[in-house]
């Protein structure tokens, strides 16, 4: 009740506050806003801030400083706790979680010397004092007559203070420099009383006379022509060199800096002195273009570090003519000095500000949006001037380059060192995707290289041959970082290798160019931070990802490399085909005899088989007709971690099941052909001579076709490549070397097993052959079944026709000889083509392949020979 009554009071307190209805009334409008308001109060769901939280969340803020090695900001961070527990209060709570909540990355933001700068502040706050200070404490700020000037000259004792000026002018007396006036402070100082008048007047007027040339108006003479206002060489110089130092001078325009034509050198003719006066005027044009590019302000950190550059060694030049100013003006012995000697003399520091001058010149005469383009003009410069045996100026531009390139490469330092990238940056030549990508896609499609309208890479040219391990050096972290194998500061405690001058280009290494001294320094600089986490990751995915399994898995699955796994597989799906088994791509059943078959050489829950939707919409005897038609419908998949799908990427896959579905087409036609055995006929094989031998030919011919192919395939393609494979795997540099070896040696073994673009023609040929072995097991059936030698066939005869395929009881004799002479001149026609093919393809190509499609038309023209 004491809460209530008290939050009543709070709100009618309010209502007066805001509105002014005085709460006595009790009018109407009064109540309603009474109640409306009381019960918006109590109805209120923001409480108070769970102050055991928010201390929880500062716990935990301190325990990340810690466990990310910022250990010194975690133990400031604690101190500033417990200096806050000395003054708390009540709000503090909400204070600290509305701190919280605005924090944006504490633990890489966060800078102790911003604390520092914080610190020094408040010492310089306790530490002021003034008069106005001590007069506000001590209360004698408000007394009016304390400031009011005493009239000393009164006889009396007691103080008269003056309220109005005396009305009587008096004649303000000559004070000169050295005067000491003892009455100065009688009435107070006046304007009058500052003057000082110059005891030398004559210095004063020659100074007058000297500059008199200034304001000086050209004459005409007596024929109208406007005269020249001659000037002394003296005064040239000074104006020259005034005019170097960014200043405004008479003789120079300031706008256009052209010489005045008003003037002219005495005791010299005029065109000479246009000459010089010209050359000298556009060098000072040049120069205040310099002057003028570091007025302006800049917001890149690379182009301040530019302009920081260009400050120092104008700065440099500056003191340099300074220098000789003091020479001519306070000479210590006899000096005699001209134009021409001061020019020469100044040459040698003007030379390399001129060329700086045409970088930025250059700059901002074009429209390219890259704020890069001055260090690829500093690099070119640094190179020409090299070339020329210039080393003065080759050293001037090589530092600054490489000052502005040590600034340059911070955001490429932060990438290499921690993986990531800040979302402001946009002058990095990387980026990150905004869209969530697949973890088995990070490496290929989280980050991009950013690339300009006309597709360059957006980063200086001399950085191009680098880029690509940059690019590479952060995506190992990321990855590392995901597999938890990284830690935070981790690469950067590792030294790096200094990019200054004194190391990029050290003494007796005169003869090598700046591009190969750079190039050398700067790889090693990446090096430094590449080499580790590149190995790290490669470890990580052989040791811990178990690469060498998962490769082991696919060479059995699709390469075929266990003749009894792949056998107990392959057999069961050719005998649902030959049995016309209607569900023959019944999923569970393909995958429970491939678990089986496989169990003992891989992770079985990874193994899937499945047939595609055009592969079960076809008929049993359209599946059982041709190697082409249901066999190459049939996946087999191997569910891969998401780290080894890094380095076997989808072409990779592609490129096995390719493999798998020949190997696959190859082991059905070899089926087919030893399906008929020789001793079941032996009987009646002489009844039948003709046929026997015909068909004994040509099922000789196409079991040694498909044996020959089989054994090329195994000895000179598929174990001669992955065992490469595996050997350049262990070798290699990175990931995207792991993932370039991989998908070679698939491309290779696509090309080599004749299944590339270049061969079709010879793979349909092939695959031609291999049908003719299921023409020739159709055609003895048929035979068979005329002869009632089958049972068997009679039920698959029987399964047909409820199917709606209705076909002849068999094949009479003059039938089937027919088909088995149109076997033989087929496969004698296509074997011809293929060798000529192959022979023709080798010669064409200089590539490995080439040697090996020659080895295989051979071992098919010596066995055709044989026969």
């Amino acid at each position: 009740m004491a809460h209530a009554a008290t939050l009543g009071a709070l709100t009618g307190e309010l209502i007066e506050a805001v509105t002014g209805l005085p709460s006595k009334t009790r009018s109407r409008r009064y109540k309603a806003l009474y109640d409306s308001t009381l019960a918006t109060i109590k109805s209120q769901a923001y409480l108070r801030t769970n102050q055991f939280e928010v201390q929880h969340a500062l716990d935990g803020l301190e325990e990340r400083f810690r466990v990310n090695n910022r250990d010194d900001l975690a133990d400031e961070f604690r101190s500033s706790l417990d200096r806050l527990e000395e003054h708390a209060t009540k709000w503090h709570p909400e204070i600290l979680a509305l701190l919280l909540g605005l924090s944006d990355q504490p633990t890489f933001k966060t800078k102790l010397s911003d604390l520092d700068a914080v610190r020094l502040r408040e010492e310089q706050l306790k530490e002021t004092f003034s008069w106005e200070n001590v007069a506000r404490e001590d209360g004698w700020d408000e007394d009016e007559l304390l400031w009011q000037s005493i009239d000393y000259a009164q006889e009396s004792g007691d103080e008269f203070f003056e309220d109005e000026p005396d009305e009587t002018p008096k004649e303000a007396p000559l004070r000169y420099a050295n005067d000491v006036d003892p009455n100065l402070h009688k009435k107070g100082r006046t304007a009058t009383d500052y003057i000082v008048h110059p005891e030398d007047t004559e210095l004063l007027k020659a100074l007058q006379s000297a500059q008199q040339w200034r304001i000086e108006v050209p004459q005409k003479d007596d024929i109208g022509l406007i005269q020249k206002i001659n000037i002394s060489e003296t005064q040239i110089v000074r104006e020259v060199l005034s005019m170097l130092q960014g200043l405004k001078t008479t003789l120079f325009n300031d706008t256009t800096g052209l010489p005045e034509p008003n003037f002219h050198m005495q005791s010299i003719a005029w065109e000479t002195y246009k000459a010089v006066i010209r050359n000298i005027a556009e060098s000072g044009r040049r120069i205040l273009l310099l002057w003028r590019f570091v007025s302006h302000p800049q917001v890149i950190p690379h182009l301040q570090a530019f302009q920081d550059c260009i400050t120092k060694r104008l700065r440099d030049f500056d003191t340099k003519l300074s220098q000789i100013e003091a020479r001519f003006a306070a000479p210590t012995g006899e000096v005699i000095f001209t134009l021409l000697s001061v020019i020469g003399e100044i040459t040698p520091w003007l030379q390399p500000l001129l060329i700086l001058s045409d970088i930025i010149a250059q700059i901002q005469e074009t429209s390219r949006s890259d704020t890069f383009r001055y260090l690829e003009l500093l690099y070119d410069e640094t190179t020409l001037a090299q070339l020329r045996d210039d080393m003065a100026t080759y050293e001037f531009l090589a530092r600054i380059f490489l000052e502005c390139f040590q600034v340059y490469i911070r955001p490429i330092r932060h990438w290499m060192d921690e993986g990531r990238i800040s979302s402001e940056n946009e002058i990095f030549f990387i980026v990150e995707r905004p869209i969530k990508v697949p973890m088995s896609h990070i490496w290929q499609d989280r980050f991009n290289l950013r690339q300009t309208a006309e597709g360059a890479l957006h980063a200086p040219k001399f950085l191009k041959p680098s880029a690509h391990r940059i690019y590479n050096a952060g995506k190992n972290i990321v990855v590392l970082r995901l597999l938890g194998k990284y830690e935070l500061g981790n690469s950067s405690t590792a030294e790096e290798p200094s990019l200054d001058f004194e190391h990029v280009c050290p003494e007796g290494l005169g003869l090598a160019t700046f591009p190969d001294l750079f190039g050398a320094a700067f790889n090693r600089w990446i090096q430094s931070k590449y080499r580790k986490t590149s190995t790290t990751l490669k470890d990580v995915l052989f040791d811990m990802c178990e690469l060498s399994s998962s490769l082991d898995a696919l060479q059995a699955l699709y390469l075929m490399s266990d003749g009894f796994a792949t056998a107990s597989f392959a057999d069961h799906l050719f005998d649902k085909l030959e049995n016309l088994n209607p569900v023959w791509y019944d999923r569970f059943a393909l995958v429970g005899t491939a678990q089986d078959a496989f169990a003992p050489l891989l992770d079985t829950s990874r193994l899937s088989v499945s047939v595609s939707v055009h592969g079960t919409r076809m008929t049993v005897s359209d599946a059982r007709g041709s190697i082409r038609a249901a066999l190459p419908y049939v996946m087999m998949d191997y569910r891969l971690a998401w780290p080894i799908r890094i380095v076997v990427s989808e072409e990779s896959l592609e490129n096995y099941r390719s493999l798998f579905t020949f190997l696959l087409q190859l082991r059905r036609a070899i089926h087919v052909l030893h399906k008929p055995r020789i001793l079941d006929n032996f009987l009646t094989d002489n009844e039948y001579w003709d046929e026997r031998a015909l068909f004994y030919t040509a099922r000789s011919n196409l079991l040694w076709f498909c044996t020959t192919i089989q054994s090329y395939l195994a000895t000179l393609v598929l174990e001669p490549n992955e065992r490469g494979m595996r050997r350049d795997l262990l070798v290699a540099e990175d990931v995207d070397s792991m993932i370039s070896v991989h998908a070679a040696c698939l491309e290779q073994m696509i090309e080599q097993a004749c299944l590339g673009s270049k061969l079709a023609p010879i793979r349909e040929r092939i695959l031609d052959i291999l049908d003719l072995a299921i023409k020739l097991e159709l055609a003895r059936e048929g035979k068979a079944a005329m002869d009632g030698s089958e049972p068997s066939h009679l039920f698959r005869r029987e399964h047909e026709s409820k199917e709606g395929n209705a076909r002849e009881d068999g094949l009479t004799s003059e039938d089937y000889i027919h088909v088995l002479e149109e076997i033989t001149a087929d496969f004698t026609k296509h074997l011809s083509f293929i060798c000529s093919e192959l022979k023709s393809a080798a010669r064409a190509s200089s590539d490995t392949q080439s040697a090996k499609w020659d080895i295989l038309a051979d071992m098919l023209q010596t066995g055709d020979r044989g026969k």
